[in-house]
């Protein structure tokens, strides 16, 4: 789980609309930060690509923020 702490307070400001935030890159915790696995075969090593970070070795999260109106039904 998530250990990294930040605060984003959500108000608007102005015109709604929508806004993303990312975080800055931490080191997958999938792979170590090698962005590749590597495995025996019976015709030797290869290596695999980590699945989280698609072998960049790293990943940050994305928060997105999708403003929409408070339709009252009456």
């Amino acid at each position: 789980m998530s250990q990294r702490k930040q605060i984003i307070i959500v108000e608007p400001g102005g015109r709604i609309h929508k806004e993303a935030f990312a975080t800055a890159p931490m080191v997958c915790p999938y792979c170590g930060g090698r962005g590749v696995f590597y495995s025996d075969s019976v015709y030797g090593q290869f290596e695999e690509q980590c699945p989280d970070c698609k072998g960049a070795g790293e990943v940050m999260a994305m928060v997105t923020i999708d403003w929409k109106p408070n339709i009252k039904i009456q």
